[in-house]
């Protein structure tokens, strides 16, 4: 005779516990998309000649004169500008019509442009489109208030090599803040900007301990990168072991990188289905506990992910108690974790009592869901034998 978990494992799935596996119980760090490449469709030169062409180009850094700007055509604002002016902040700031991020960024810049308007700040954004496309959409009334600081269009995308290119800087937006010496005092995205923007205005910014913690996070970001790299092309071969070889050498240049060692756990438990993955868990779990997002996206890929064939469930419990301790008791999304913890290990009254708990806990966005899967629990509580 079926068990209860087997009567109603295939309904658990088919409500979708799957689709809303990324919404409520994702990887440990998963940023909101805040940024896009800043180009829409190119094709990729082969990397050799990639290579070449970013040798030659001289690598742009905090600290280094700023270049100075080629604009075609200032549409709006400082129309008099040509160069930094002496003693006065600039911020070059990198954008397009078709990127979300940039325009929803473009009051907060305005509202900085207003705020620090009498210390003599000036926010340029610049974009290499075509002139019609900008015009166009300046002409708005919405975005013509929403753009209160001046927009420049790109000199054949002079600007934007000199400084995205020559900075290694792929997404947009993505601004440059020129301090009163005329030097690069900060890189990132104009939503970040306020603090250092208004350290460099009071002359309180500390530019050579900046260019240290820039090139040490531009070092990571290369290292990121080549571990996507090697990962991409595993997942087309389905050979993983020059991206482990890759992740071991990663994790030695990056030894405090949590990401790295999540990414080994999850090609080691999943697709390589190496039972070493889950002695490092066992690791990850000693020294996280205090990490309830990381242990919550732990358990989740070991309960749920096809890609795992091996579920150790002592291992899922383990890890879905210490991240439900490290939150208190209140994350919906781990107690959801911890219920199914509970009903994969065949403890129904378990997963049905933390499963509501999660329910009392979640926002709108998850209750319709999460109550789907507690009815689903009951259910299988109903059929067990007395």
């Amino acid at each position: 005779m079926p068990s209860p978990l087997q009567i109603v494992a295939t309904s658990v799935f088919a409500l979708g516990l799957a689709s809303i596996a990324v919404a409520q119980h994702g990887p440990a760090k998963v940023a909101a998309q805040d940024s896009i490449p800043a180009k829409k469709i190119a094709p990729a030169a082969a990397p050799a000649e990639k290579a070449g062409q970013e040798e030659r180009m001289k690598l742009l850094r905090i600290g280094d004169q700023a270049p100075m700007p080629h604009l075609a055509e200032i549409l709006k604002g400082d129309t008099d500008f040509e160069a930094f002016p002496e003693g006065r902040v600039t911020v070059m700031e990198f954008w397009a019509t078709w990127c979300g991020p940039c325009r929803a960024g473009m009051p907060h810049i305005s509202e900085l442009q207003q705020k620090h308007a009498d210390r003599g700040l000036t926010i340029i954004g610049v974009t290499r489109e075509k002139p019609e496309v900008v015009r166009e959409f300046l002409a708005k009334p919405e975005w013509d208030e929403k753009t209160r600081y001046t927009m420049a269009l790109d000199d054949e995308s002079r600007t934007n090599n000199a400084y995205m290119r020559a900075a290694r800087q792929t997404g947009i937006p993505c601004a440059f803040v020129v301090d009163q010496e005329g030097r690069v005092a900060w890189i990132g995205h104009p939503m970040r900007m306020d603090e250092p923007l208004a350290k460099i205005i009071d002359g309180k910014w500390d530019v050579a301990k900046a260019r240290k913690d820039f090139d040490e996070a531009e070092k990571s970001k290369q290292i990121m990168r080549q571990v996507s790299m090697s990962m991409r092309e595993s997942r087309q071969s389905g050979d993983y072991t020059d991206t482990l070889k890759t992740l071991d050498r990663a994790m030695q240049q990056l030894p405090d990188n949590s990401d790295l060692e999540m990414m080994k756990f999850r090609l080691l438990v999943g697709p390589v289905d190496d039972e070493s993955g889950y002695e490092l868990g066992w690791k990850l779990l000693k020294a996280n506990r205090h990490d309830s997002m990381m242990l919550n996206s732990m358990a989740w890929y070991v309960l749920d992910d096809p890609a795992v064939r091996n579920r150790d469930l002592e291992f899922a419990m383990s890890v879905a108690k210490a991240a439900n301790e490290a939150a208190g008791g209140n994350n919906a999304a781990i107690l959801d974790t911890l219920a199914r913890a509970y009903f994969e290990k065949g403890d129904i009254g378990s997963a049905v009592k933390y499963q509501k708990k999660a329910v009392d806990k979640a926002d709108d966005r998850m209750r319709e869901e999460m109550t789907k899967v507690l009815e689903l629990y009951r259910d299988a509580a109903s059929r067990q034998p007395a």
